[in-house]
């Protein structure tokens, strides 16, 4: 644009200075500001290179001046530029010094003519009133624009740093928010006044099934149904700080399982307090429904067992009296094969009865526990060859998953009893054969240490519609059992202060897995 600008002067005829220095100086300009950009890629100290870059172009101003008349010179602006470029890139330091140097160089090419005259090597030319009035007044400019420019660079630095810092603290709390948002155990679904669904976290995934990229954007009906009416749950929670009521509804998911899930809404506002949708809060309530449930069986069962404790007591009696009646009375009547039949029939039903009744007098009142130091490893050996021993059918596999040592505190003679109960049943399960596994193994990373048995089958399994019963006395699915044993077995385990927990499939087989507290020498 400069030499452009002298070129059009030179046309007119009011350049009356030599174009081929002004060219030169103008094209040497052009290289070095060429050069200079090249160069800021590579800088490692941009500070240093900026201020070179500042006194390169004052230098390079001055010389086009130079060659263009000095203070007569049309191109005084170009220092302007130069004390702008020096504020911008160091703020006020930079322009004032920019200014000074401009200010400094352009007075010597001023003087500099004169001292040339003083030499010889100039004609003589006195300075006027009017040059030195122009050099004052530039160089004032240059100072007036530099603390002008410079202040606006300050703000403008220090409004970047508030910026930046700000910026920081935004992303640090958008980040800290995420990780809160996604970190909560509760699934949260925020949904939009349509109705769609605008923020999904990890727990929320785990719930319903759904990826939350695929979740965003769909309707509340689409992933939880229509058991839940969204217009009434904005209405409950129109007043800030309101919540609607608890919601318990069965969300079947897409690999077809049922969850009992419970929800409640919140209104999800604006900083200005507007409304901007709802926030859904969720649960997974199948571990609430089971220990609901566990409880319940135990009130149950605790209720059974005093009761059944006194029937027990108040039929047991009569029954030996009633047997030895009979005994009496048929050792007194003549020999009759049919009668004596009909008797036989009775004792052995006396001592079936009786046997039952002696099974739950051992459920309703235990014995105290004598807890000890065992190797489960061995009780489980001792159980397996009993079993063994024992007349199986001809396909039927017994197979041990434990190891050498599973040490642990407990009552053997009660915990052999459960476990020799479970694989009966597993045997019993089975009358074509199958496979029999035993197990048990140390839970890994438990605290306090924990052990695990488990009793397999691949039997018959256990319908669903009986699951929750076969814990409690007198249910069975066989023709000739009392319904005691799994009884027994889950009144054993809650002795000991463990768990039981049951998986089976109709036709693939039933697992029985016992949590029992392990031995401190286990950990």
């Amino acid at each position: 644009m400069v030499l452009a600008a002298g070129a059009v002067l030179r046309y007119a005829g009011s350049f009356q200075f030599a174009f081929l220095f002004f060219a030169l100086a103008v094209s040497v300009a052009g290289l070095v500001s060429c050069l200079l950009l090249i160069g800021s890629a590579h800088a490692t100290d941009l500070r240093r290179f900026a201020w070179m870059q500042v006194c390169l172009d004052v230098a390079l101003v001055t010389g086009i001046i130079a060659v263009t008349g000095g203070s007569r010179s049309v191109f005084t602006f170009l220092y302007v530029l130069t004390v702008l470029e020096g504020a911008s890139l160091l703020a006020r330091r930079g322009g004032l010094v920019a200014a000074g140097l401009a200010g400094l160089l352009y007075v010597d090419v001023v003087l500099g003519r004169y001292l040339l005259t003083l030499l010889g090597l100039a004609e003589p030319a006195p300075p006027t009133a009017l040059e030195v009035l122009t050099v004052l007044l530039n160089a004032a400019v240059l100072f007036a624009i530099a603390l002008l420019a410079g202040s606006l660079a300050e703000r403008y630095y220090l409004a970047q740093r508030s910026l930046e810092s700000q910026r920081k603290d935004f992303s640090d709390l958008q980040a800290f928010r995420d990780l809160i948002f996604q970190s909560v155990g509760s699934g949260l679904i925020a949904v939009n006044p349509e109705g769609r669904v605008t923020a999904f976290n990890r727990a929320a995934e785990s719930i319903t099934g759904v990826a939350g990229r695929e979740a965003l954007g769909q309707t509340w009906e689409a992933l939880f149904g229509r058991e839940v009416d969204l217009e009434e749950a904005r209405q409950a929670v129109a007043v800030p700080g309101a919540q609607s009521r608890r919601y318990e509804i069965r969300l079947r998911r897409r690999d077809g399982h049922e969850v009992p899930v419970g929800i409640s809404f919140w209104s999800l506002r604006s900083g200005g307090g507007e409304v901007v949708g709802l926030i859904g809060i969720c649960q997974d309530l199948s571990s609430i429904k089971r220990m609901e449930q566990r409880v319940l069986q135990a009130d149950r069962l605790a209720t059974i067992g005093r009761l059944s404790a006194n029937i027990a007591h108040e039929i047991r009696n009569p029954l030996a009296s009633l047997s030895g009646a009979i005994e009496a009375l048929v050792r007194e009547l003549p020999a009759d094969p049919g009668r004596e039949r009909l008797v036989e029939i009775v004792l052995r039903e006396s001592e079936r009865l009786n046997r039952i009744i002696r099974d739950f007098l051992e459920y309703a009142g235990p014995a105290p526990m004598a807890i000890h130091a065992v190797d489960l490893a061995d009780l489980l050996e001792e159980v397996v060859l009993l079993v063994e021993h024992r007349s199986l059918p001809a396909e039927l596999k017994v197979i041990r998953e434990y190891g050498e040592k599973l040490p642990a505190r407990v009552d053997p003679q009660q915990l052999h009893q459960a476990i020799w109960n479970l694989c009966i049943n597993a045997v019993q399960a089975m009358p074509e054969g199958g496979e029999l596994r035993v197990g048990g193994r140390i839970v890994p990373g438990a605290e306090p240490a924990r052990v695990q048995l488990w009793i397999s089958d691949t039997g018959q399994g256990i319908a669903e519609s009986d699951m929750p019963q076969i814990f409690e006395p007198f249910f069975s699915t066989k023709a000739d059992g009392s319904g005691i044993g799994l009884a027994l077995v889950y009144r054993v385990v809650q002795d000991h202060g463990g768990q039981i927990e049951v998986r089976s499939q109709p036709g693939a087989g039933t697992s029985f897995m016992l949590i029992l507290p392990s031995a401190d020498a286990a950990v």
